[in-house]
């Protein structure tokens, strides 16, 4: 087990060693790379920015996912005892450390379903201070562009979140959006020209976390990045804590995750997969049981996939705007391997996701990939495994049509038996776009 040590004061951390990491949260103090590492180190002055205040519990919540982020960044899964499932106790300064102890086990269950790790938390008293917002024209235009808007919608410049700011913004609903965006390095300016397609009045808030290593562990660090979902609607919470005070409305708490149905619940293609290659970032299990944990912190928001029951390419082929989702296409990213290359590979399962999607809602323009002919696939051991997987799923399900079965192996379903039917109806149809797909090109 490695223990991870944050605060937001060095002086308070502890050294460096073989079961000890220290971390230092936010950029209130000097940085010594060399005694510490380091985890959100400009987003407190993108929170200051927005010109009002935030609330504690939202603070605390953002802090305790800055810390899964760096953890899960710094300590490698290869380390791992099964080279995949790491064990990490974290000790995390908060604001209400009372609350967050009782809930501690309810949280490590949360994310040991989402990461497939082993997450212990200890919580102690903060001595953190939050600033004050920064009064300023820049954040009073900030200020003023958060009044009038009454949820937060996840923004990550992929396409599912291109159809869904897409859908919000042309079609009749209450809805006025605060698009959430986390940039890593590339994405941003993927995410801005997606924006530039959008015609009706939204709010935007980007910010970026990622953690840095201390210098003498630089280059080590893990990429596979289970727990981000988790970080992503912490600072959702947080673009809701900010909507309420700027309006001075607390029943402001609509979190819109759009994201299609297939990858949400992501069966696991093969018996092997299980665990380790099959995401769970927005499955409802882990976003019903969030939601629960969250309103017993206090923070009461609820989140909606508008297209928990729909095929990426159903997403793509009913989209409000077709104009505008046709031109988002090659903008957009999908892969699970872009920042790798920042081209998208073409065979990974997202790729062939998005590809099959592409092909389903008729669109000629996509976005290039590193491998655009999947025939030649089946010969390159090293990148074929992903649509061998999704091949050998395809016939298996043929043949036994066992679908309930599969959608059962992600994770928990709801107990209502019209949501289940719906969810395994979406599978097959999802799945059954690829198959078109993959035939459609000869392979």
């Amino acid at each position: 087990m490695i223990n991870f040590y944050f605060n937001h004061d060095p002086a308070l951390l502890p050294e460096y060693s073989d079961a000890c990491h220290p971390v230092q949260l936010f950029n209130t103090h000097p940085h010594n790379k060399e005694k510490h590492s380091r985890a959100s180190g400009t987003l407190l002055k993108r929170v200051r920015d927005l010109g009002v205040e935030i609330d504690a519990n939202a603070i605390d919540l953002i802090t305790i996912a800055s810390a899964v982020t760096a953890a899960e960044t710094f300590e490698r899964r290869s380390v791992a005892a099964d080279a995949w499932s790491r064990v990490m106790h974290l000790h995390i300064p908060v604001s209400d450390h009372y609350l967050w102890n009782k809930l501690s086990n309810r949280l490590s269950s949360i994310l040991n379903f989402l990461t497939g790790d082993q997450w212990q938390f200890t919580f102690t008293k903060t001595t953190f201070q939050m600033p004050a917002p920064i009064i300023s024209k820049k954040s009073k235009a900030r200020l003023d562009s958060l009044k009038g808007l009454n949820s937060v919608c996840l923004f990550s410049g992929g396409l599912d979140s291109a159809v869904g700011a897409i859908d919000i913004l042309n079609s009749p609903s209450d809805y006025k959006p605060l698009l959430l965006s986390h940039a890593y390095r590339g994405d941003g300016v993927k995410q801005k020209s997606i924006k530039k397609l959008l015609k009706s009045h939204y709010g935007e808030l980007s910010y970026s976390i990622s953690p840095s290593l201390m210098s003498k562990l630089k280059g080590k660090t893990d990429v596979t990045m289970r727990g981000r979902s988790f970080n992503f609607l912490a600072m959702a919470v947080l673009g809701i804590s900010a909507l309420r005070n700027a309006n001075k409305d607390s029943s402001i708490s609509t979190i819109i995750v759009p994201e299609n149905g297939y990858i949400s619940i992501n069966p696991p293609l093969t018996r092997r997969r299980i665990g380790s290659h099959s995401t769970r970032t927005t499955h409802p299990y882990f976003l019903n049981r969030l939601e629960e944990l969250l309103k017993d912190a206090g923070l009461n928001i609820q989140f909606i996939n508008p297209y928990q029951f729909k095929t990426k390419g159903e997403m793509l082929a009913e989209c409000l705007d077709q104009d505008a989702i046709a031109k988002a296409v090659p903008l957009s990213v999908s892969c699970s391997h872009w920042h790798r290359k920042h081209m998208q590979c073409g065979h990974c399962v997202p790729c062939l996701i998005r590809r099959a999607s592409v092909h389903h809602a008729g669109f000629i323009a996509d976005a290039p990939y590193v491998s655009q002919n999947l025939k030649l696939i089946h010969k390159e051991k090293d990148i074929r495994d992903d649509l061998h997987a999704v091949q050998t799923a395809i016939i298996r399900l043929d043949k036994s049509k066992d679908y309930k079965g599969w959608v059962r192996q992600s994770g928990s379903l709801p107990d209502d038996q019209v949501t289940r039917n719906k969810l395994e109806s979406t599978i097959q149809r999802g799945l059954k776009e690829v198959e078109t797909f993959l035939k459609a090109n000869n392979v």
